[in-house]
């Protein structure tokens, strides 16, 4: 594994790092991020509005992804390369060969948004033998409309010449509605998945001493996949908003109020469409002295289009939401590392990085569009009225559209390095340093085509010289890390860390009323949030028990997080906050076994009491009287984050026998997770109780091929895995909109391997 940048092996790395290679992925049947996630107890997925909201958490540490321009806590890269937005990692795994989940701050010799720690995937090098293979999945999910499941992987390898060899891979999956509508009149089913991804490799190896790797990568997904369910609160402002214009004849009538139960209340899909690209260049040359130079260079680039035709969530055609983002950004790194193996082994490198994003399309595609009852006066006196305005507010007057455009530029500049004195032939010493400078250029410019009162103008057009505008800032910060690593025994490692992480602050560049200019009491930008700063200390063994059979790595870990940056939704816009300070604590253990010779076991057990210590400027769920330190905020210091339960554990049993025609296997994955908040308001009425999750598999292997009959969520536990308050009506309604993890599914796989 290369975890510190250099190979070593896992039992040698002094962090807590959990590794698993294409195989092992392959025998638990994972085939995204999420099933992946469900391996490594710390590890948490979200995913809400779309594939590119997807966000992981470390240890309960991370943030929402819905805002485009916060930046994540764990750092995710392909292939060497930083990826900004998790949409390249989002989606099917195939040619992996292996991924590392590195916990903890890693600002050392990753940097750029590694608070919280790192999820590093690596693909599988073009073969120096000619090689295919071919996977089929048909399957099904039970949803409140049974769902098909089909999913083809496929890939070739090999020699092109002496020097040359390459690959190609590519999948795709498809999947039907699997949400009814539970609607009056409209009938129109909702997520379904609609995804393909292709990838080539190309690599050169004239000599011994060179080698050159080229990876491009393809990602299209058009479906609609990401509308919530629904939950109204009876009497709220949305429940009585939605029966007035039942009254009035201008709604339909929902038969469901179950968050969870897959039936849902818009007349319309919501809709997504990403098309995304990625290329790397991989360089690296041994010198003769055993050193050697290494160097990425990466360009990524996506292009997002969501639709919501139903903002209101009422069951009536009052107002369409269109969201469009598009970014590109290109990097480059370089290394130069000791041979290995001597008194003292180092490396040095610089980075450089560098993005441009980019929210809404210049007026083309408009942020908010009518619709047929935007300015129908009954419409218009129930949102005057819930707006606590004496006079009629329409949705948008005819005609009337909303637009916006924010923009953000960052230049990131980092030169790190890393040394280990390696001071006797059990004891050694790594420390490590980088000093890095980033700047963000960002803009906001917010207008409609008609003047006049309405929502739409209210969150963007009055005091446009406020609420539009030129942002900038900049920062520079010296991170370090010291790790003394002590073998008690040729199977026994201890050691303990002293690391300093970081993570830049920036701008919510999303449209609303909320101010751009610089405000002279805090002399900073009202959408302006500070750096995250982190000091961690972890202390571990790795262990190697019952004569080889056995891995076993257990460690602790405390971190303390000044000004950690944290997130929320309150009806229309996301708000993005600093909590003074947060405080990180827990214990953690995993490993193999060999239970026999036909029997193998992983596991892993996750502590991890993630707490704001002091957060005084929170937001309030529904019903809570604020108390917090400026006023409508609450107080939520003492309290548990979003989706950050305390306990998780894993266990996955492998069973494996010879047979008269080949090989036969069963496993069994359990999963298992302690309560969490779901909303980001910590609304102690929407928490997701402690619940288990188990997937089953058994196949046959014979010749080239496996067979394989799987059955994943097995017990049919329905899971809150976020949940947001509504989209219009949300403020001080407890009412709100829930994205949970997937229902029972089951299936076939077929593979062939050439």
């Amino acid at each position: 594994m290369t975890a510190q940048k250099r190979e070593q092996n896992l039992q040698d790395v002094p962090m807590a790092v959990s590794a698993f290679t294409g195989q092992s992925l392959r025998d638990a049947g994972i085939s995204d991020i999420e099933d992946f996630a469900r391996q490594v107890p710390s590890l948490q997925v979200q995913t809400s509005t779309s594939a590119l909201s997807t966000n992981y958490r470390l240890r309960g540490v991370g943030n929402l992804g819905n805002i485009p321009t916060f930046e994540p806590a764990v750092g995710v890269f392909q292939d060497g390369a930083f990826r900004n937005r998790p949409v390249f990692s989002s989606g099917d795994m195939f040619d992996i060969e292996r991924i590392e989940v590195l916990r903890g701050p890693q600002s050392t010799l990753y940097g750029k948004n590694t608070t919280a720690g790192v999820v590093a995937i690596y693909t599988r090098k073009p073969t120096e033998e000619l090689s295919a293979n071919a996977e089929l999945t048909a399957g099904n999910l039970e949803g409140a409309s049974d769902a098909s499941l089909y999913r083809f992987v496929g890939g070739v390898s090999g020699p092109l010449t002496d020097t040359v060899s390459g690959s190609l891979g590519l999948s795709y999956t498809g999947q039907d509605h699997l949400m009814d509508s539970a609607l009056s009149a409209s009938d129109e089913g909702a997520n379904d998945v609609d995804r393909s991804s292709l990838r080539g490799q190309l690599q050169w190896q004239p000599t011994d001493a060179l080698n050159m790797r080229l990876i491009g990568g393809v990602l299209q997904q058009d479906d609609d996949q990401s509308l919530s369910d629904v939950y109204f609160s009876p009497g709220g402002r949305a429940d009585t908003f939605w029966q007035n214009l039942q009254d009035a004849g201008l709604a339909e009538s929902c038969s469901s109020n179950d968050p969870l139960d897959l039936e849902h209340c818009a007349r319309k899909a919501v809709t997504s469409e990403i098309d995304a690209n990625e290329g790397t260049l991989l360089v690296d040359y041994a010198l003769n002295n055993g050193w050697t130079i290494d160097s990425i260079t990466s360009y990524d680039w996506f292009k997002f289009e969501g639709s919501i035709d139903d903002l209101f969530q009422a069951g009536s055609p009052i107002l369409k939401f269109q969201d469009t983002q598009e970014a590109d950004s290109w990097q480059q790194e370089l290394r130069l590392t000791s041979a290995g193996g001597e008194t003292v082994d180092w490396l040095v490198g610089t980075f450089y990085y560098h993005n441009e994003f980019q929210r809404g399309d210049q007026g083309d595609r408009p942020l908010f569009v009518d619709d047929i009852y935007s300015s129908n006066p009954v419409v218009a006196a129930n949102i005057g009225k819930f707006a606590g305005r004496p006079f009629p507010i329409p949705a948008a007057l005819p005609g009337q559209l909303g637009i916006f455009d924010g923009r953000q530029d960052t230049d990131y500049l980092a030169f790190f390095g890393q040394a280990t004195w390696n001071i006797t032939d059990k004891f050694s010493v790594t420390g490590g340093m980088r000093w890095q400078q980033e700047e963000k250029d960002a803009s906001v410019q917010q207008s409609t085509t008609i003047p006049g009162l309405s929502l739409v103008w209210a969150n963007l057009t009055p005091n446009a010289e406020i609420y539009s505008g030129d942002m900038d800032r900049d920062t520079d910060k010296t991170t370090w890390s010291i790790t003394p690593q002590y073998a008690i025994t040729d199977d026994l490692n201890v050691y303990a860390t002293v690391s300093e992480g970081f993570k830049s602050g920036g701008f919510n560049v999303g449209w609303g009323p909320t101010a751009v200019a610089v405000d002279p009491a805090t002399g900073k930008s009202p959408r302006e949030f500070d750096n995250e700063k982190v000091t961690h200390y972890e202390a571990g063994l790795k262990s190697t028990l019952l004569n080889g059979s056995m891995q076993l790595a257990v460690n602790a870990f405390y971190a303390e997080y000044d000004d950690y940056q944290d997130a929320t939704f309150v009806s229309q816009v996301f708000i993005i906050n600093n909590a003074a300070r947060a405080e990180l604590k827990g214990v953690e253990a995993e490993g193999k076994v060999l239970l026999g010779e036909h029997l193998s076991a992983d596991f892993a057990v996750s502590y991890a009491d993630f707490t704001y210590e002091e957060y005084t400027n929170g937001l309030c769920y529904a019903g809570r009287v604020p108390d917090g330190s400026t006023p409508g905020t609450c107080d939520l210091s003492g309290e548990h984050p979003l989706n950050a339960p305390e306990w998780t554990s894993n266990l996955g049993l492998m069973y494996e026998t010879d047979v008269s025609w080949g090989q036969a296997y069963a496993r069994g994955d359990w999963t298992w997770s302690d309560e969490y908040f779901a909303t980001s308001q910590l609304d102690p009425n929407i928490v997701q109780d402690s619940y288990s999750w188990l997937n089953l598999r058994v196949g046959t292997r014979w010749d080239n091929f496996d067979l394989a009959a799987w059955v994943e969520n097995a017990t049919d536990e329905d899971v809150n895995n976020f949940s947001g308050s509504l989209n219009v009506l949300g403020s001080g309604d407890a009412s709100y909109q829930t994205w949970r993890q997937p229902p029972r599914s089951y299936g076939l796989t077929l593979r062939y391997d050439l």
